[in-house]
Protein backbone atom coordinates (compact mmCIF):
# COMPACT_ATOMS: atom_id res chain seq x y z
CA UNK A 1 0.00 0.00 0.00
CA UNK A 2 1.55 3.38 -1.21
CA UNK A 3 2.29 5.98 1.91
CA UNK A 4 -0.21 8.64 1.72
CA UNK A 5 1.98 10.99 4.06
CA UNK A 6 4.23 14.22 2.54
CA UNK A 7 6.23 15.03 5.47
CA UNK A 8 3.96 15.75 8.71
CA UNK A 9 0.85 15.95 6.40
CA UNK A 10 -2.01 13.14 5.42
CA UNK A 11 -3.52 12.97 2.18
CA UNK A 12 -6.96 11.35 2.26
CA UNK A 13 -9.14 10.70 -0.95
CA UNK A 14 -13.03 10.21 -1.73
CA UNK A 15 -14.63 9.89 -4.69
CA UNK A 16 -18.31 9.84 -4.87
CA UNK A 17 -21.03 9.91 -7.68
CA UNK A 18 -22.57 13.41 -7.87
CA UNK A 19 -25.62 12.68 -5.81
CA UNK A 20 -26.54 14.18 -2.20
CA UNK A 21 -27.04 10.82 -1.29
CA UNK A 22 -23.15 10.34 -0.70
CA UNK A 23 -22.31 13.33 0.77
CA UNK A 24 -22.70 12.31 4.57
CA UNK A 25 -19.81 10.23 3.64
CA UNK A 26 -17.58 13.46 3.15
CA UNK A 27 -18.95 15.54 6.07
CA UNK A 28 -17.95 12.24 8.39
CA UNK A 29 -14.64 12.31 6.59
CA UNK A 30 -14.31 15.70 7.19
CA UNK A 31 -15.30 15.33 11.42
CA UNK A 32 -13.30 12.86 11.79
CA UNK A 33 -9.82 14.35 10.38
CA UNK A 34 -10.78 17.25 12.29
CA UNK A 35 -11.16 15.64 15.40
CA UNK A 36 -7.87 13.36 15.03
CA UNK A 37 -6.43 16.59 14.70
CA UNK A 38 -7.80 17.83 18.25
CA UNK A 39 -10.24 20.62 16.85
CA UNK A 40 -13.29 21.82 19.26
CA UNK A 41 -16.88 20.68 18.90
CA UNK A 42 -17.38 23.87 17.21
CA UNK A 43 -14.76 23.94 14.39
CA UNK A 44 -15.41 20.21 13.51
CA UNK A 45 -19.38 21.34 13.40
CA UNK A 46 -18.24 24.47 10.96
CA UNK A 47 -16.48 21.93 9.32
CA UNK A 48 -19.10 19.81 8.73
CA UNK A 49 -21.38 22.61 7.29
CA UNK A 50 -18.43 24.02 5.21
CA UNK A 51 -17.94 20.76 3.44
CA UNK A 52 -22.12 19.74 2.86
CA UNK A 53 -22.16 23.04 1.23
CA UNK A 54 -19.11 23.19 -1.18
CA UNK A 55 -20.15 19.99 -1.93
CA UNK A 56 -23.54 21.23 -2.61
CA UNK A 57 -22.06 23.83 -4.72
CA UNK A 58 -19.81 21.32 -6.97
CA UNK A 59 -22.87 18.92 -7.44
CA UNK A 60 -25.47 21.26 -8.39
CA UNK A 61 -23.49 22.18 -10.93
CA UNK A 62 -22.07 18.64 -11.94
CA UNK A 63 -22.20 16.93 -15.35
CA UNK A 64 -24.75 13.91 -14.60
CA UNK A 65 -21.96 11.06 -15.06
CA UNK A 66 -19.52 13.26 -12.97
CA UNK A 67 -17.62 11.66 -10.00
CA UNK A 68 -16.69 14.23 -6.81
CA UNK A 69 -13.42 14.27 -5.75
CA UNK A 70 -12.94 15.16 -1.75
CA UNK A 71 -8.98 15.66 -1.34
CA UNK A 72 -8.54 16.35 2.93
CA UNK A 73 -4.87 17.31 3.32
CA UNK A 74 -4.07 17.92 7.37
CA UNK A 75 -0.95 18.67 9.03
CA UNK A 76 -0.46 19.63 12.63
CA UNK A 77 -3.21 21.85 13.39
CA UNK A 78 -4.15 23.02 9.82
CA UNK A 79 -6.92 21.20 7.31
CA UNK A 80 -6.80 22.05 3.80
CA UNK A 81 -10.03 20.54 2.15
CA UNK A 82 -10.41 20.54 -1.87
CA UNK A 83 -13.92 19.04 -3.33
CA UNK A 84 -13.69 19.04 -7.44
CA UNK A 85 -16.34 17.60 -9.72
CA UNK A 86 -16.51 17.94 -13.84
CA UNK A 87 -18.67 21.41 -14.63
CA UNK A 88 -21.33 21.91 -16.38
CA UNK A 89 -21.44 25.84 -16.48
CA UNK A 90 -17.85 26.03 -16.87
CA UNK A 91 -18.13 29.10 -13.87
CA UNK A 92 -17.64 29.26 -10.14
CA UNK A 93 -19.90 29.66 -7.59
CA UNK A 94 -21.64 33.60 -7.03
CA UNK A 95 -19.48 35.19 -4.57
CA UNK A 96 -22.77 37.18 -3.14
CA UNK A 97 -24.92 33.73 -3.13
CA UNK A 98 -26.33 32.56 0.33
CA UNK A 99 -24.07 29.38 0.55
CA UNK A 100 -20.55 31.00 -0.12
CA UNK A 101 -21.41 33.56 2.53
CA UNK A 102 -22.34 30.56 4.68
CA UNK A 103 -18.50 29.27 3.72
CA UNK A 104 -16.90 31.89 4.15
CA UNK A 105 -18.39 32.21 7.69
CA UNK A 106 -17.13 28.86 8.61
CA UNK A 107 -13.68 28.43 7.43
CA UNK A 108 -10.65 30.52 7.50
CA UNK A 109 -10.39 30.66 3.42
CA UNK A 110 -12.37 29.14 0.69
CA UNK A 111 -11.79 29.80 -2.91
CA UNK A 112 -13.22 28.65 -6.36
CA UNK A 113 -11.58 27.72 -9.68
CA UNK A 114 -12.79 26.29 -13.03
CA UNK A 115 -10.01 24.38 -14.99
CA UNK A 116 -9.37 24.74 -18.53
CA UNK A 117 -10.96 20.90 -18.25
CA UNK A 118 -13.51 22.47 -16.60
CA UNK A 119 -13.38 21.51 -13.32
CA UNK A 120 -15.05 23.30 -11.06
CA UNK A 121 -12.48 23.22 -7.36
CA UNK A 122 -13.83 24.69 -4.38
CA UNK A 123 -10.69 25.23 -1.59
CA UNK A 124 -11.52 25.17 1.91
CA UNK A 125 -8.51 25.74 4.81
CA UNK A 126 -9.21 25.79 8.76
CA UNK A 127 -7.26 25.73 11.36
CA UNK A 128 -7.65 24.28 14.33
CA UNK A 129 -7.94 27.78 16.04
CA UNK A 130 -9.97 30.47 14.78
CA UNK A 131 -8.49 33.18 12.38
CA UNK A 132 -9.54 35.98 10.05
CA UNK A 133 -11.71 34.42 6.82
CA UNK A 134 -10.57 35.19 3.12
CA UNK A 135 -12.13 34.35 -0.15
CA UNK A 136 -11.29 34.86 -3.52
CA UNK A 137 -12.24 33.70 -7.02
CA UNK A 138 -9.94 32.55 -10.14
Amino acid sequence: MPDHHEGDAARIQLRIPSSTAYVSLVRTAAAAIAARLDYSIDRIDDLRLAVDEACALVIADAADDAVIVCEFVSASTQLEVEIAGASRSGSPPSSGSFAWTVLSALVDSVSATVTNERNLIIRLSMNSTNAASTNEFA
